[in-house]
């Protein structure tokens, strides 16, 4: 969170038309006018002097300028005839110069100096935390390990390192050929490996990236040579990792730092599984000793609330510490304090089969603990023999009670339930390899379900993603997962009322699979953990039971945060709504991206139901800035109506690079009633929301959205035109967590005339003259990519006029 960006609360939705005045921003002092044209004629005598020296170079000189522009936050470089070699850094960016005289700069920057105003604003503002346009030093192209030993290592014998070479060509065709050719000159440098040699390298988007072993000589060769300047645009220090075997085999608890107990007033996580271990070094910090209770009924456990297996005291660790940091000196310090009920005997099994006394343990678990302030229930079982299919529906419905119970009970206690998809063990991953039915496309299959009661309609359900692939000790052997895909155990929905599930995913680990096809899990790829012993302290494993802990450990950061702003009434609804609206996907390139095509291969759009909607971040979720704006709404909606709200989309979005993308996601959950037998219409109420813009007259949103249908899914050229989000309003609407992502490039002033309308219909599903109001929450997200539109100061002014409309109207 950054306490100058504050989270934004929605005014309450109304129904009136909006009038159509505009806030203003205040124009700036006649002392800030003068200091802005001072610094433009200080910036226009820098860019003179570069570009007499480039008119006085060849052309092959001139391709080799770096130009450095300092500056104290990132600025705009777009249509300045500057082309950035790299992501700039928040105090400089390096750049190259596409023409021998800077014109378009030189105008950019007398246009900020002397320009008018609008809104407030000079044009090219950014330009206001510019101050200095230079030709760059070789060095600083490296980072900030070799700057500081630089004169050290030319002298150097061999040096291991990172290269990011850049084409300046304009076509993907042109670009491979020109990073070959660097690529091949490079290696004439080596001369057939007695100076250095040139291992492995990957190509994205125009860069490639690639290791090094040379000499010092060449390697400040490399960095002074005029000739690589342009072509090698970043000099990188090999990570040097000690691999984990090496950590696990040299560990030990008195090696470690110091462990630091959690703040007093952070909230608690209920581990509903087979106990902790108190005297755990991991576990003592952290763990609530006065709420740790059994609800095992066998005589020899019911007043023992002890982890005789290891399973909860894992999951306990990675709920407040996220992750373990074992190395020598280290401190591990707790964010969550652990709350603990035994569910589960010493075998890691259910004491009993009977769903429906399960059922009755878990709401006096949930009774027992929300006293005392508890909301997130870590939830990492599953019912082995029970997927959750098409083929199994005819049989589970009337066995369902564990995932209604869930439901139930999350509605009456305003609580949240994490719980995993439940793992694919290894011998059905090999069958599916023996069918020929390979990763990823397996988690097509109807064997590949999520289990039972992760199925459930109110909780968040969490899959696997894999992160480390260091094999340990096994060198035939490869990992079936690559990073940043789906782990191979994962399980895949959809869920009870056919929405996504899991809605989220985390780090749980990986399979691994050698020439004999054999499929197991390794350390080097497991999800390192306390153990439920005094000593070894730590133990290792894979699969999402790994994953859940770790969701629920952000979203306890999350409404941690919350409580700091001073929001201390948070539903679940609300902190779900962060929690999801937060997540994010790997990188578009990549091996996510390549798991992604393989699936919609085989089943377009499945991916959604083994990834959900990706990794959450719990600083992103509650963390505004100058080019994002959160705004967050709770209430409860009464069937039948429908709630309109105004979203302001800054006209200031017309100014930012039309090539980039500006950004909204919305997420909208609900806690509805649900069936008490039977699936058939499993959820008492269902919600639907639709985007309009600013140029969709609300008048006639509030006429469509009055009279629609449920399911009136499609468009048609009656209807007002509204925003596209993915995914689309037929999958997103199944279920109670809604979540959506819209991208644009080119805004039209005419967008942002009015505010964005947001329109969410309730729709009553039993027939009830009365129904119950349904609690629900909104997060709103806006983002401009290319941090260049000052859209949360707009979107702060245009809330304050609503805020100011609204107390009028009263």
């Amino acid at each position: 969170m950054n306490p100058d960006f504050p989270l934004l609360s929605l005014t309450q939705p109304q129904t009136a038309k909006r009038g159509k005045e505009r806030p203003r921003l205040l124009p700036l002092s006649p002392e800030k006018i003068q200091q802005r044209k001072e610094k433009a004629d200080h910036l226009r005598q820098q860019v003179r002097r570069i570009s007499r020296q480039l008119q006085e170079m060849s052309e092959e000189e001139r391709k080799a300028v770096l130009i450095k522009l300092e500056h104290e936050q990132k600025v705009n470089l777009s249509g300045t005839g500057l082309k950035p070699i790299s992501e700039s850094s928040q105090h400089f960016t390096l750049a190259v110069p596409r023409t021998e005289k800077l014109v378009k700069l030189e105008e950019k920057i007398e246009a900020f100096g002397e320009g008018d105003f609008k809104k407030g604003q000079p044009p090219n503002k950014d330009f206001a935390y510019l101050n200095t346009i230079e030709e760059a030093s070789p060095k600083d192209r490296l980072c900030q390990v070799f700057f500081e030993q630089y004169d050290e290592l030319i002298q150097k014998d061999s040096i291991i390192f990172e290269i990011e070479m850049m084409s300046l060509e304009r076509g993907k065709k042109q670009q491979r050929q020109e990073l070959l050719k660097i690529r091949e000159e490079i290696s004439k440098l080596f001369e057939s490996g007695t100076k250095g040699n040139l291992f492995e390298h990957e190509e994205i988007k125009g860069t490639c990236r690639a290791v090094i072993r040379c000499t010092g000589e060449v390697f400040q060769e490399l960095v002074e040579d005029r000739k690589w300047q342009t072509k090698i645009v970043y000099f990188d220090a090999r990570p040097a990792f000690e691999t984990f075997h090496q950590t696990l085999r040299n560990f030990s608890v008195e090696k470690l730092g110091e462990f630091i107990i959690p703040p007093s007033d952070a909230p608690m996580v209920c581990i509903v599984d087979s106990g902790v271990t108190i005297e755990n070094p991991f576990l003592k910090p952290i763990v609530r000793e006065d709420l740790i209770r059994s609800f095992l009924k066998e005589e020899s456990d019911k007043d023992n609330p002890y982890d005789e297996h290891g399973h909860g005291s894992g999951i306990a660790s990675l709920a407040s510490y996220y992750a373990l940091n074992l190395h020598d000196g280290a401190i591990n310090e707790g964010k969550v304090w652990i709350t603990s009920a035994r569910f589960l005997n010493k075998y890691n099994e259910l004491e009993t089969e009977d769903p429906k006394l399960v059922s009755l343990i878990l709401k006096e678990i949930v009774s027992t603990f929300t006293i005392f302030g508890v909301k997130i229930f870590n939830f990492s079982i599953g019912i082995l023999n029970r997927k959750w299919n098409a083929e199994s529906k005819r049989t589970i419905p009337r066995k369902s009670w564990i995932a209604r119970t869930i439901d139930q009970i999350s509605r009456e206690y305003d609580v949240i339930f994490v719980i995993s998809t439940g793992n694919i063990k290894p011998p059905h991953v090999r069958d599916y390899y023996d069918s020929q039915l390979l990763y990823p496309k397996y988690f097509t299959d109807d064997e590949a379900s999520i289990l039972d009661p992760s199925q459930a309609a109110l909780a968040i359900t969490v899959g696997s993603i894999a992160f480390q692939n260091n094999l340990v000790v096994m060198s035939t052997a490869m990992t079936i997962a690559k990073e940043q895909q789906p782990s191979p155990f994962t399980r895949c929905g959809p869920g009870i009322n056919k929405e996504i599930k899991p809605e989220l995913v985390e780090y749980g680990g990986n399979y691994i699979t050698n020439e004999d096809g054999l499929i197991k899990t390794n350390l080097g790829t497991d999800v390192v953990m306390s153990s439920h012993q005094l000593t070894p302290a730590i133990c290792h494993n894979s699969g999402t039971s790994f994953a859940v802990p770790r969701v629920a450990h952000k979203m306890a950061r999350i409404l941690y945060d919350m409580q700091s702003l001073g929001f201390y009434d948070i539903s679940a609804s609300l902190l779900k709504a962060l929690t999801v609206n937060s997540a994010t996907y790997p990188p578009y390139y990549g091996n996510f991206d390549n798991f992604k095509q393989a699936m919609d291969e085989k089943k377009p759009k499945h991916w959604l139901n083994v990834v959900g909607y990706g990794i959450p971040d719990d600083i992103r979720a509650t963390e505004c800035d100058k080019y994002t704006a959160i705004l967050i709404f709770q209430e409860k909606i009464q069937p039948n109506t429908v709630k309109f709200f105004d979203i302001p989309v800054p006209e200031c979005l017309v100014e930012t690079p039309p090539t980039k993308v500006k950004r909204l996601t919305v997420t909208v959950v609900y806690a509805p009633e649900v069936q008490r037998w039977g699936l058939e219409t499993y959820l008492g109420t269902t919600l639907k929301w639709r985007m309009f813009r600013g140029n969709v007259d609300q008048e006639e949103v509030i006429k469509y959205m009055s009279v629609e249908e449920e399911e009136n899914d499609e468009e048609t050229g009656e209807n007002p035109k509204e925003l596209k989000f993915e995914p689309g309003i037929t999958l997103r609407s199944r279920g109670t967590v809604q979540h959506g992502i819209c991208e644009w490039k080119q805004h039209k002033s005419e967008y942002s005339q009015n505010c964005y309308t947001l329109a969410i219909a309730a729709y009553e599903k039993w027939n009830r003259e009365n129904p119950n109001p349904v609690p629900y929450a909104v997060v709103v997200r806006l983002e401009d990519t290319t941090q260049t539109a000052d859209v949360y100061v707009e979107v702060q002014n245009i809330m304050a006029q609503l805020e100011v409309q609204a107390r009028s109207n009263i």
